[in-house]
């Protein structure tokens, strides 16, 4: 049974004595068992947030953004434009769960269908993207994250499309688009890089147009960019999602020409994910959901109105005889100078959110006074 607010403030005052609390408000999503969590106003008017896992995986979930969380430094948070949160104490309940006080992240969910395109707020977006983009593997290595090459991205998507389609309910136009594009070696040749994992409109929150803060760390890893924008491409509104990209490549420089497919082929994917989280909950109404939206998406394939994820195949045709012309040469004395050229190189470029401090309306002062 999920705590009482009362109860997870009076573990607040003793995980961080030095702070008094004079209001709380539960913030545990009804029926979810997961995790505990609330909202706490102080006597200074600043906010926290105070969280309990009650599951194993929760808990195993908590442990991984806490490490992440720790393994950023003063300057790589000095580096991002926006607001991450930080643990300012910790304690046990009756059962031995760790209680964990967070700072609160100010901002509200974005909803990107909303954003315009090449404006001041899609920039922020896709400046914010760069930002986490550009910060050094070492924050990712030394906090023992996970590193995942090109072929282990591929290697691993291969084995989720075997159980997406063991599931029997995702479309064959849609499993053999997937497949085609996984087996198209050319569209993965990025250059790893350090990503969120999970960004989304409720991981990303803003406030008057610009992105403030960023939630559920548990994700960090070095792995393909275009991860991260996967939830601007399921949008499919091509202008915002070709002024987010153009931005960000301003402030990345690693860009590679399959980016875009990539985060297309990944926001497609996640459609399927969602069906596979309906099933493994059994939840009918999930299910149902999912399956309609992949219709949606097979019907839009089948009439080409998507694009294609696989690399259009070049094929030259010749149409005319080329015409021969004679011309005469008049014969020259020359010398052949053997020249060593030096070589030149050419480079090449490259699930869910938790409630850590998840926005919500702040509550009245009137509302559950403690003290």
């Amino acid at each position: 049974m999920a705590k009482s607010p009362l109860i997870l403030a009076a573990l607040a005052k003793a995980a961080v004595p030095q702070y008094d609390f004079t209001q709380v408000k539960g913030l545990s999503a009804e029926g979810s068992a997961a995790f505990d969590t609330a909202l706490l106003t102080s006597t200074t008017g600043e906010h926290y947030i105070i969280r309990i896992a009650n599951t194993q995986a929760a808990g195993a979930e908590q442990e991984v953004e806490l490490r992440a969380l720790k393994a950023f430094g003063i300057t790589d948070r000095m580096r991002l434009p926006f607001k991450i949160t930080n643990l300012i104490g910790e304690t046990k309940d009756d059962r031995g769960n760790r209680a964990l006080v967070f700072e609160f992240i100010y901002g509200n969910p974005i909803d990107i269908n909303s954003v315009g395109a090449d404006s001041h707020f899609s920039n922020s977006i896709a400046k914010s993207i760069a930002a986490i983009h550009n910060l050094s593997k070492l924050v990712v290595e030394d906090a023992h994250l996970a590193a995942y090459e090109p072929a282990d991205v591929v290697r691993n998507r291969i084995a989720e499309l075997d159980r997406i389609a063991a599931a029997g309910k995702v479309p064959s136009i849609l499993l053999s688009r997937w497949e085609a594009a996984l087996e198209d070696s050319s569209l993965f040749r990025f250059q790893p890089t350090v990503i969120h994992g999970s960004l989304n409109g409720d991981s990303m929150l803003a406030l008057d147009n610009e992105v403030t803060g960023v939630l559920g760390w548990s994700t960090l890893k070095i792995s393909d960019p275009a991860e991260d924008f996967a939830w601007i491409l399921a949008t499919g509104i091509h202008e915002l999602s070709d002024s987010v990209i153009d931005v960000y490549r301003q402030h990345h420089i690693a860009v590679d020409p399959g980016f875009r497919q990539r985060a297309t082929l990944y926001s497609e994917l996640e459609l399927a994910r969602w069906l596979m989280h309906g099933i493994n909950k059994k939840d009918h109404e999930i299910i149902d959901d999912a399956v309609a939206m992949l219709e949606v998406l097979a019907e839009d394939v089948a009439t080409g109105a998507v694009g294609r994820l696989t690399a259009a195949p070049i094929s030259v045709i010749n149409t005319f005889e080329p015409e021969v012309i004679e011309f005469e040469v008049e014969e020259t004395e020359f010398e052949i100078i053997d020249l060593n050229a030096d070589d030149a190189g050419v480079g090449t470029g490259a699930g869910y959110e938790s409630d850590a401090t998840r926005p919500i309306e702040l509550p009245q002062k009137s509302e559950n006074e403690l003290f």
